[in-house]
């Protein structure tokens, strides 16, 4: 679990190669975010203290993230990363570009209907191939992100209004 304050760019799931490499789960849009950063965080468990890396180099080999962390340099050492967070203090996150949202603006929203009424609060994210649902509380109700479909989206004060077509809601409760 990764202290508030951070954003995870990636989680380690194994090492990869003889040279201290880690196959990650990119939680950012591009490969491009990890060569761009100055260095990364890793949290390895709850409590203990990260540990500070630059990263050597960052690639995709087959459809997966391979990323090579300084001073991790074998299948050893490499494998004491696995299920680790690849992270950056919050303050170091890039600016969205026009018309871009980052998931995590989006968990914690609250999610009114036209008429002010509470739909409930953003707990999570569900991506099926192109389509990404806002996951709402109570209840697990679904709402396709859509940005059309929000024409009121203040993220500073976590609010959203939906303009949803009628019975959407109800279709897509759990």
């Amino acid at each position: 679990m990764v202290p508030e304050g951070w954003l995870t760019l990636a989680t380690v799931l194994k090492p990869r190669g003889n040279k201290g490499e880690v196959i990650v789960d990119l939680l950012t849009s591009s490969i491009d975010r990890l060569r761009e950063v100055p260095g990364v965080s890793v949290f390895a468990a709850p409590g203990l203290s990260p540990r500070e890396f630059t990263i050597d180099n960052a690639w995709l080999h087959q459809d997966k993230a391979v990323v090579k962390l300084s001073g991790i340099d074998s299948i050893s050492e490499a494998e004491t990363l696995a299920g680790a967070d690849l992270c950056i203090p919050f303050s170091q996150r890039r600016a969205p570009r026009p018309g871009e949202v980052f998931f995590s603006d989006l968990i914690g929203c609250q999610v009114f209907d036209n008429a002010n009424l509470l739909l409930g609060s953003v707990r999570d994210i569900l991506e099926q191939g192109d389509l990404v649902w806002l996951v709402l509380d109570p209840g697990d109700a679904l709402i396709p992100w859509v940005p059309a479909l929000f024409p009121v989206q203040d993220f500073a004060h976590k609010r959203l209004v939906a303009d949803l077509p009628e019975g959407l809601l109800e279709v897509n409760q759990p």
